[in-house]
């Protein structure tokens, strides 16, 4: 199990380094890691972890967004400005900020809801392939 978590933990730094990549080369760490898991060729996607990662931010930055509105409101931090204008500045901060939120938690749980049918799907493909003899199809 623990070779298991280990290895996905690799699996993700390898694929959140291609995300970053300006040209499409295989690099030999990517060859050392797909000899030896080679059935994973097929399913390179981006993993949960890395959207997890994405949607944290997202969600962090729409938290600190209603942070700094609450501040703005309850301060005295832009009496300069008219009443009006402040409200506006307010309201806009703390939208954007609720719809980070909504946006980070909807998307979390769709991924959550994708990953388990994929998981579902890759296991229904091997069971269908081990039925009808072919074990190792390139095509899925």
């Amino acid at each position: 199990m623990k070779d298991n978590k280990r290895d996905a933990i690799y699996r993700d730094a390898i694929l959140f380094k291609s995300f970053f990549k300006k040209k499409n080369e295989v690099t030999e760490e990517e060859i050392n890691y797909f000899e030896k898991h080679p059935d994973e060729i097929d399913e390179v996607t981006a993993p949960i972890n890395i959207h997890k990662l994405f949607l944290a931010v997202g969600i962090g930055v729409g938290v600190l967004l209603v942070a700094i509105s609450k501040i703005i409101a309850h301060s005295g931090f832009l009496l300069v400005v008219s009443s009006v204008l402040r409200e506006i500045l307010i309201d806009i901060v703390f939208e954007i900020g609720v719809a980070l939120i909504g946006a980070g938690v909807t998307a979390y749980m769709l991924g959550i809801l994708l990953n388990v049918q994929q998981e579902n799907a890759q296991q229904w493909k091997r069971m269908i392939r081990m039925k009808i003899g072919v074990l190792n199809s390139p095509k899925s």
